[in-house]
């Protein structure tokens, strides 16, 4: 399933970020999943609907909600306390590409599929000749 929530509905930018709330009732919205948004390029702000059910168990971006991630090195980020006390306790260390924010989650990236572990076609060759 596409996610539909990072295209703007006027313009079809993708360069959209999460926006601030801007009232109770739109807090009360976001407990709900329904998040602000405001695309970048046409400046509409509008609202979406973030929880998809086959989505919950991956990590995303804690400011623009996209799952596009990669990791980042402590050599690189110095992270906050709290930060380092929950990587301390297993939790991954992530970089969402699009916002640059560095966070933590113990959920697991939605691109980290199995091809790193599944052998290759020449690693499987090279195994059966040895």
């Amino acid at each position: 399933m596409k996610i539909p929530a990072l295209t703007c509905e006027s313009c079809g930018g993708r360069d959209v970020r999460r926006a601030r709330s801007q009232s109770v009732g739109e807090r009360m919205l976001m407990v709900f999943g329904i998040y602000p948004f405001r695309c970048r390029d046409c400046k509409t702000r509008f609202r979406l609907s973030v929880w998809l059910l086959s989505k919950l168990q991956y990590a995303k971006c804690p400011k623009c909600l996209r799952f596009e991630l990669t990791t980042w090195s402590r050599k690189y980020y110095r992270a906050g306390l709290w930060s380092n006390f929950l990587v301390s306790f297993g939790a991954q260390k992530y970089r969402c590409g699009a916002c640059r924010c560095n966070f933590v989650s113990f959920r697991p990236r939605k691109n980290s599929s199995s091809k790193s572990e599944a052998p290759t076609a020449s690693a499987t060759l090279a195994d059966s000749q040895a």
